[in-house]
């Protein structure tokens, strides 16, 4: 059957290989769509994972710029007078 005489098959047997291989073939293609399949659910959990860890970067770089402008605009309470520094309006034309 796998080549091992002198390579005369009847139509029976033939006929019997062709139905084992068509068999075998099924069940290949069964595998192969069922580890298919597991790649898929597992590439979609991972594509899961980074986006819940990508919004949580993103949350933690909006929550960092926040408290850097609340910082930046945080007044300051202090005993010492001071004069508004004034600066000519035209340092700043180009």
């Amino acid at each position: 059957m796998f080549g091992g005489g002198d390579g005369a098959m009847n139509l029976e047997e033939l006929l019997l290989l062709e139905k084992h291989l068509e068999y075998w073939i099924s069940q290949i293609r069964s595998a192969k769509m069922e580890i298919m399949l597991q790649e898929i659910q597992s590439l979609r959990n991972k594509e899961g994972v980074l986006k819940n860890a990508n919004k949580y970067l993103l949350d933690k770089i909006e929550e960092n710029n926040n408290s850097i402008l609340d910082a930046n605009f945080a007044t300051v309470e202090t005993n010492y007078s001071y004069i508004p520094l004034a600066m000519p309006s035209e340092i700043f034309q180009f």
